[in-house]
């Protein structure tokens, strides 16, 4: 039997399509959902400034015109868009507010009353990085403005009641516009922390993993299988897929602080992202 992940071993839903909006479905983790859901859902996704063939052009900033997307009488919302990057969210906070905190209190008062759910993508920057292991009842201490954007739109809908967060780590793969992780590794060197450790999540995995989790409320927490660090990670790629670049070990690193350590684990499920000699398999194929 394939894995949950592949897909002949999805599960079959029962009843009626959803209908989803996916916001940030230009990006890369929200490319990755768009390649997933969309044979088996009705998905309305949405891009930023590059025009892509099926997706709706919005700025996060165009309150009105998010508002009426997100009021058009979808089942879910996959919020998925934002400023990701930890050295622009450490740049211009006020930005990183502006994308990451404003658009999630508009959505929430478009939905209000309805039957429409939110689900947000958050992530492990929550934490301080000070434990060996986080599940989703561990307290968040963010260290940089990422986080704390993050956290603080998390406690919008907490607050609401009735949506969903899923946490998930540092997402490696191809995507289908946007490939930010493998970007890393094109030029003729690539640096690489041996200092911050992680459990890397195969974006392929995602969009199957919400589909199982995406009736839940409150918390969860989505992470892959192996524990490693960011140089062990990216020197495994490099060689799975026979890339020229040199992967360089290095310690610190300027910009925004990072936390040393983010190992997501979950006490309300047992879905973890596939290992990853496997997820490597798949990419290499």
């Amino acid at each position: 039997m394939n894995p949950f992940w592949q897909p002949s071993g999805w599960p079959t839903p029962s009843g009626s399509r959803p209908r989803i909006l996916l916001l940030g479905a230009s990006g890369f983790v929200g490319g990755g959902l768009w390649t997933a859901l969309t044979p088996r859902h009705e998905v309305v996704g949405t891009c930023a400034t590059r025009p892509l063939p099926g997706l709706v052009r919005l700025d996060l900033r165009d309150e009105p015109r998010l508002a009426a997307l997100a009021a058009g009488g979808f089942d879910l919302i996959v919020h998925a868009a934002g400023l990701v990057p930890l050295e622009a969210a450490e740049a211009d906070p006020a930005l990183a507010h502006r994308l990451n905190v404003r658009p999630v209190e508009v959505l929430l008062d478009a939905v209000r009353g309805s039957a429409t759910k939110l689900l947000l993508l958050s992530s492990d920057n929550v934490f301080d990085g000070t434990r060996p292991r986080y599940t989703e009842d561990d307290p968040r201490s963010p260290v940089n403005v990422y986080g704390r954007t993050k956290t603080a739109a998390e406690d919008l809908l907490l607050a609401e009641g009735g949506h969903l967060i899923v946490r998930i780590p540092l997402v490696f793969g191809r995507g289908p516009w946007a490939n930010t992780f493998l970007d890393r590794l094109a030029g003729p060197t690539t640096a690489a922390r041996t200092d911050l450790v992680c459990a890397p999540v195969y974006l392929p995995s995602i969009g199957p993993a919400l589909e199982r989790l995406w009736d839940r409320t409150g918390v969860v927490h989505y992470g892959g299988a192996d524990v490693l660090t960011r140089f062990e990670l990216m020197s495994a790629v490099r060689r799975a897929l026979g890339l020229p670049t040199r992967v360089v070990p290095t310690e610190g690193g300027s910009g925004c602080r990072r936390p040393p350590r983010l190992v997501l684990r979950s006490t309300r499920h047992t879905l973890l992202g596939p290992g990853l000699d496997e997820a490597l398999a798949h990419l290499a194929a």
